[in-house]
């Protein structure tokens, strides 16, 4: 039963991020999150093309993340193509994209680029 708790428990985790980080009309970044996105990614746009594009990429069913590494003290963008497989140490998650089908396929079907 370990699978499967890691599974649905990280599943729940990363479902849970993702709905607390939409907002009504998206946003921008503003004071220290957007500081720290100038510092580790140049600008908020160079930021935005980086994050789709790891959402774009992932292969299958999985997730885009931008994290805080607490060891390195900088934001990083990781994917997971499974829940569970998301075991990066010393990171803090911070905004959830979710590129499972289910996400967006009734909508966009297959083109997941549309929808990020």
């Amino acid at each position: 039963y370990e699978r499967e708790l890691a599974f649905h428990g990280a599943g729940h985790i990363l479902h849970t991020l993702f709905w607390e980080n939409m907002a009504p009309n998206g946003g921008e970044p503003k004071d220290e999150i957007l500081n720290q996105i100038n510092t580790d990614f140049g600008n908020f746009e160079t930021f935005k093309k980086e994050f789709s594009a790891a959402a774009v990429a992932v292969e299958g069913s999985g997730w885009a993340i931008l994290c805080w590494n607490c060891m390195f003290q900088k934001l990083v963008i990781l994917t997971a193509e499974k829940h569970q497989d998301l075991t990066q140490w010393a990171v803090k998650p911070l905004l959830i994209l979710d590129v499972w089908e289910h996400a967006y396929y009734l909508k966009y079907q297959n083109k997941r680029a549309a929808f990020v």
